[in-house]
């Protein structure tokens, strides 16, 4: 999307703090809400792209209740089970940099949605790890939240980011993507080789111990187990509730490499590409999102012989 179109939707968004509660499997909850406005009948739902939700025993123990065989959205509104989260939502813009340095598909600027941790988990943070400047598990020149960008701090536990076009009514999912897991994967793997509890683990932005490494990992690993769907679902409410849209697209990941121009020894893990997508009901299609049908971006798919796929949900 243009920046002015950017800035201006940047505007009109809510700059309070937007929390988003999230639990293991919650995005079935949500899919199934969506679903409900094309499927009415459980059984039309089992049929349908979104029959691979009731494979998860949650949603099976949701839906048995329906006993006249239509699904009861107001059934779904209790769903949660431990662990779960609250996390907060804030939104930024990408923008600025070259086309192959900012990864997008088409000139202009993406919506950034960032998903942070609460005050609990900041608070464990900055006693175990003790870190010596803000968002030392995320990478420099990435989209996280600054301090001083809004009135109140929050350590970024993963973005996203997105392609609006009103005009089409479609918003494209360029990247998800999170610094936070691989530091996290990195400081257990250095903690485990550890002999002793005291060993001092230093790195750019910390200073802890092998003691405090493993106390902190230990609350994380929920966090690193889930944090691809809660992303995916914090976007898929972000597309629905805030901006409208009634339709998103998603990269599958050949498609994805050649129109952003990553290199390739660079390119993202494709478990987020392929299972993520899939998980999350995307339909498979060789389609091209409308705000992406020009004559450069189809030539620029045709220098790598990549035949356009991505993947599709109407909401």
């Amino acid at each position: 999307m243009k920046e002015k179109d950017a800035q201006e939707l940047l505007h009109c968004l809510p700059h309070q703090r937007t929390l988003f509660p999230y639990c293991r499997d919650h995005y079935a909850v949500q899919l199934l809400r969506v679903a409900s406005k094309r499927y009415p009948t459980i059984p039309a739902l089992k049929r349908s792209p979104f029959g691979r939700l009731f494979d998860k025993p949650s949603v099976r123990s949701l839906t048995s209740a329906c006993g006249n065989g239509r699904l009861d959205t107001g059934a779904l509104t209790p769903y949660w089970q431990e662990p779960g989260n609250t996390y907060l939502l804030t939104v930024g813009i990408w923008s600025g940099r070259r086309q192959r340095d900012a990864q997008m598909s088409r000139r202009g600027a993406n919506i950034v949605l960032r998903l942070h941790f609460n005050r609990q988990h900041d608070q464990l943070y900055s006693r175990t790890i003790q870190p010596t400047r803000a968002n030392a598990f995320n990478g420099w020149g990435h989209p996280v939240l600054m301090q001083g960008e809004r009135r109140y701090f929050r350590e970024t536990l993963a973005w996203a980011r997105l392609d609006v076009d009103f005009h089409t009514n479609e918003v494209l999912v360029e990247e998800i993507q999170s610094d936070w897991v691989r530091r996290v994967r990195s400081l257990k793997l250095r903690a485990s080789r550890c002999c002793d509890e005291a060993c001092v683990l230093r790195g750019y932005g910390y200073r802890t111990t092998a003691g405090q490494a493993h106390a902190y990992v230990s609350y994380a690993e929920s966090l690193m187990h889930d944090w691809s769907h809660a992303m995916l679902a914090a976007v898929l409410h972000f597309a629905e509730h805030e901006l409208g849209v009634s339709t998103l697209w998603y990269h599958t990941w050949n498609t994805g490499v050649a129109l952003k121009g990553i290199d390739r020894d660079w390119a993202p893990p494709t478990s987020l590409y392929t299972r993520l997508p899939e998980q999350f009901c995307f339909e498979a299609t060789r389609d091209m999102p409308r705000l992406l049908s020009t004559e450069p971006l189809r030539k620029r798919l045709n220098r790598h012989r990549i035949e356009p796929h991505f993947y599709k949900l109407d909401l």
